[in-house]
C-alpha cells in the first residue's frame, strides 16, 4: 500500500472508530488548536514537526518513554524530558534531556521559528517555520534543521516539510508529512509519516483547573510500520509564566503584537509632560474639583485630620516611613516604602492609590505617590484623585489615565507639609528572607539528575537613609548520593556556612544615577568590595552599569579583581530586555555576554550567550536558559518586633550548556557577573522595572492590587 494511502487509512479508521463511540461528537467549527509538545520535544504531531510554536508566555513540560527508532532494540528503555517556552508569539525555545543506558545521556536544545502570527488573520494563509534541534555542543544525538507549511481546515491541521539533514528519531532526511484533528476541546487524532514509518497517535488536553491556570497532557502513539500496538506514552503539563488563568481565545482575531491599548499606553515609551500639573482626565461625569482657593480654618482642621488617619492607615497596612502632608498649590503628598507587595512596586503603589483617592477625590487637585526604597526617595507619580479612584474601580479608561500621568524621578521643588506624628520608621527594621538553594548536573555522565538543596536565610536591616546590612547563610538540607562522600560532585557540597556579610550604601546623586557601595565578607573567607553604578536617562529605556568588585581570601591570600560595564535597551510593548555585559567576570575570565528576557508579569525567562577566556587563552562558549519568579506570597508579613519573615522576590534556576566540538565542561564558571539581593536593579528599581516606560505600560497592575488586596485591607 503507498504512504499517503497508509497515513489516509489509519486517520480514516480513527476517526470512524471515534464518531461511532462518542454520543456528542460535535462538528461544529472549533476553537482554536492546541499547539501540543512533540515526542521530540518541539511543538509537532507525534515526532514531525508543525508549523506552530508554543503559545506565548507558556511553558509546556512533557516525560515519554519512547525509544529512537535507530537504537530501540538495544536498550531496555528509555526517558525523555523534554519542555518548550513560547518567548514570542514567532519563536519557541526548548530543550531535552535523554537517557538511554549503553547509548548515551545527553542535555541538547531546540529553536523554532514560524511565520504564523504574522498571517493569522488571514484565514487561509498556511504558516511556515523553520526549526533546529540539538543545537551546538560536543554529541549530538539528535541534530537535525527541517522547514514545514501547516494549514488548519475546519478541524484538520495539515503539515508537510522537508529535513536536509537529521540524525534523531524523526523526521529522518528527505519529505514527511502529518495530520492533525481536533475531534473535541480535549482530543486531538495524529497521524505522520516520513519515508522511514508511519505513525498515529491520540493526544489528550484537560482544560484547566477552576482558578488554578495548569491543564495537563497525555499522548499515546503507535507505529504501524513497526511492531503495530506497541505503544510509546507521554505526559506533560502546560502553563502560564504568569500563573494567570486566560479566557478562552478563538481561532482567529489575535494580534501578533499587543496593541498600545493592551500594554497600556499609546505609546509607552513617550516621556510623559514636562510640566508636574497633570491633565484633567476624568470621565465627564466626574468634574474636576478646584481647592486652590485659601481654605477656611475649618477646612484646615478637618484636612489634617484626614491626612494623619491617611498616614495611620499606612502605616497600619504595613508600610514602612510614610509621611502625608500637602502642598499649597492643592497636592496631597503621599511619601512611602513598600515592604508589604514584594511581586511588584506597583502592586504597592496601587494599594496607596486606592487608599488615598478614596479619602483625596473631594479635597485636594492631586495626588503625588513618592516610591521610596530604603528611604530614598526613586520616583513620584502625579494624578488627579478622581481619575485615580474612578480608574481604580473600573469607571476610567486606562488610556485616560495615562493621559492625566506624570512620572517624575527628581525631587520635587515645592515646600510640603506634613502632618506630624510617627511614620513607622524603617531604621533598624529588618526583613528575614527564607528561599531555597538548588545546585544540580543534569545529564552528566554520573546520573540523570544530581541536586542539592540548601535553606538560604538572607537577613537584611535597614540603617540610615540608603544603608543597610545583608548577611546570608547557606545550610545544606538534602542532596543526592553523587554529593556524598567520595562520590563526583562532593566538592560542590559545603557545610552549613555565613555566605556574605556586608555593609551597603546607596546614594542618588541625581534623578537618574544610582551608586551604590559595599565592603565586607563577599564570600566566605573572601573579605573586599563590590561597588556599582547605574545611570538610566530618559524614560528608562536605555540603562548603563558600571561594576567593580575587590576580594581577597583570607586563607590564600589570593585576590579576585572585577571589571564590568553593561548595557541594556528595553523595549516595552513586549517587555523584553536585552543585555550586553563586557569585562572582566569574578572567576577572572575576560570577554562578554548577552542576555534576551522577557517579563511575563513577575516571571522572567532569559536565553543568554557566554564567549570568555582565562590565562590558558581557551575561549570557552556557553549558551543557556534562566527561569526567574517570585517565591513568596503576593502581600507578605508585617514586621513584627521590627522583624519580618518572608520569601525571595527573586528567585532563579538556569541550565546551561558548552558550544563547540568538545563535550568538556569548562573548568571554571563562566561570565560570572555578582549582583546580590541588595543589587540596584532589584532593590532600589523594581527588578528593573522603575522606569517610566514600564510604569506607563503596566497601569493595569494598579488597578489589579486594588482589587486584589484593597478589599481585604
Amino acid at each position: 500500500m503507498k504512504p499517503a494511502a497508509i497515513l489516509f487509512l489509519s486517520l480514516l479508521i480513527a476517526l470512524t472508530a471515534f464518531s461511532h463511540r462518542s454520543h456528542a461528537f460535535d462538528l461544529s467549527q472549533p476553537d482554536q488548536f492546541h499547539n501540543g509538545l512533540s515526542l521530540q520535544g518541539f511543538t509537532g504531531i507525534l515526532n514531525a514537526p508543525n508549523a506552530h510554536v508554543t503559545e506565548e508566555g507558556y511553558f509546556y513540560g512533557l516525560y515519554s518513554n519512547q525509544k529512537e527508532s535507530k537504537w530501540r532494540d538495544q536498550v531496555r528503555f528509555q526517558d525523555n524530558y523534554l519542555f518548550s517556552v513560547g518567548f514570542f508569539g514567532f519563536a519557541e525555545f526548548g530543550g531535552r534531556l535523554f537517557d538511554a543506558p549503553g547509548i548515551g545521556r545527553d542535555l541538547s536544545a531546540n529553536l523554532k521559528l514560524s511565520t504564523e502570527p504574522f498571517f493569522r488573520q488571514y484565514r487561509y494563509v498556511p504558516s511556515l517555520a523553520v526549526g533546529f534541534q540539538d543545537i551546538g555542543g560536543g554529541a549530538t544525538f539528535f541534530s537535525s534543521k527541517y522547514a514545514v507549511i501547516s494549514e488548519d481546515l475546519w478541524r484538520f491541521r495539515l503539515s508537510a516539510g522537508y529535513a536536509g539533514f537529521a540524525s534523531g528519531n524523526f523526521p529522518s532526511k528527505g519529505k514527511f508529512a502529518g495530520a492533525e484533528f481536533k475531534a473535541c476541546d480535549w482530543i486531538y487524532l495524529l497521524s505522520e509519516y516520513d519515508k522511514r514509518e508511519t505513525n498515529v497517535g491520540v493526544r489528550l488536553v484537560t482544560p484547566q483547573f477552576w482558578r488554578i491556570p495548569i491543564s495537563f497532557t497525555a499522548t499515546a502513539k503507535s507505529s504501524i510500520s513497526h511492531r503495530p500496538g506497541n505503544v510509546d506514552f507521554a505526559v506533560g503539563l502546560n502553563l502560564p509564566l504568569d500563573f494567570r488563568v486566560r479566557p478562552k481565545k478563538s481561532a482567529v482575531t489575535v494580534a501578533a503584537f499587543p496593541a498600545a491599548s493592551e500594554v497600556g499606553a499609546a505609546s509607552p515609551t513617550a516621556a510623559g509632560p514636562a510640566s508636574e500639573k497633570p491633565s484633567a482626565a476624568a470621565p465627564q461625569t466626574l468634574p474636576a474639583v478646584s481647592v486652590t482657593q485659601a481654605p477656611s480654618p475649618a477646612a484646615e482642621v478637618s484636612n489634617a485630620g484626614v491626612l494623619a488617619a491617611l498616614r495611620d492607615r499606612l502605616v497600619q497596612i504595613g508600610f514602612t516611613n510614610v509621611r502625608v502632608g500637602a502642598t499649597n498649590s492643592g497636592i496631597l503628598v503621599v511619601e512611602y516604602e513598600n515592604v508589604r507587595f514584594n511581586h511588584n512596586e506597583l502592586d504597592g503603589a496601587g494599594v496607596v492609590l486606592g487608599v488615598a483617592s478614596a479619602l483625596a477625590k473631594d479635597r485636594f487637585d492631586s495626588i503625588r505617590l513618592v516610591i521610596k526604597r530604603h528611604d530614598i526617595k526613586m520616583a513620584r507619580l502625579l494624578l488627579p484623585p478622581r481619575s485615580a479612584d474612578a480608574f481604580l474601580n473600573g469607571t476610567l479608561p486606562q488610556a485616560q489615565l495615562n493621559d492625566a500621568l506624570v512620572v517624575r524621578f527628581d525631587a520635587p521643588d515645592e515646600d510640603v507639609t506634613f502632618v506630624p506624628g510617627k511614620g513607622n520608621s524603617g531604621f533598624l527594621k529588618a526583613s528575614l528572607m527564607l528561599w531555597p538553594g538548588l545546585t544540580t548536573a543534569v545529564g552528566t555522565d554520573f546520573g540523570v539528575f544530581d541536586y542539592e538543596v540548601s535553606v538560604k536565610p538572607d537577613l537584611l536591616v535597614d540603617l540610615w537613609k540608603g544603608a543597610l546590612i545583608n548577611a546570608r547563610w547557606d545550610v545544606p538540607v538534602a542532596w543526592s548520593d553523587n554529593f556524598d562522600d567520595g562520590k563526583p560532585f562532593r566538592s560542590s557540597r559545603h557545610p552549613a556556612r555565613m555566605e556574605r556579610l556586608m555593609l551597603f550604601q546607596a546614594l542618588k546623586p541625581a534623578a537618574d544615577l544610582m551608586i551604590n557601595l559595599g565592603g565586607g565578607v563577599v564570600l566566605p573567607h573572601d573579605y573586599g568590595t563590590l561597588n556599582e553604578a547605574l545611570w538610566s536617562p530618559g524614560n528608562g529605556s536605555h540603562r548603563f552599569r558600571a561594576f567593580q568588585a575587590y576580594a581577597k581570601d583570607s586563607d590564600t591570600q589570593q585576590t579576585t579583581k572585577a571589571y564590568l560595564g553593561s548595557y541594556r535597551y528595553y523595549f516595552a510593548p513586549l517587555d523584553l530586555a536585552l543585555e550586553g555585559t563586557g569585562g572582566r567576570f569574578w572567576a577572572q575570565d575576560t570577554g562578554f555576554a548577552l542576555e534576551l528576557k522577557r517579563f511575563f508579569g513577575d516571571a522572567t525567562v532569559s536565553v543568554y550567550y557566554k564567549n570568555t577566556q582565562k590565562d590558558d587563552s581557551k575561549r570557552w562558549k556557553a549558551a543557556g536558559i534562566q527561569f526567574t519568579f517570585p517565591l513568596t506570597p503576593g502581600k507578605d508579613l508585617k514586621h513584627y518586633a521590627n522583624m519580618q519573615l518572608r520569601g525571595t522576590d527573586e528567585w532563579s534556576y538556569s541550565q546551561e550548556t558548552t558550544l563547540g566540538k568538545t563535550n568538556d565542561l569548562a573548568p571554571y564558571p563562566l561570565a560570572i557577573n555578582p549582583q546580590p539581593v541588595t543589587a540596584l536593579y532589584r532593590s532600589y528599581y523594581n527588578r528593573d522595572r522603575l522606569s517610566e516606560a514600564y510604569i506607563r505600560g503596566h497601569l493595569d497592575r494598579l488597578r489589579d492590587a486594588w482589587l486584589r488586596f484593597g478589599e481585604n485591607l
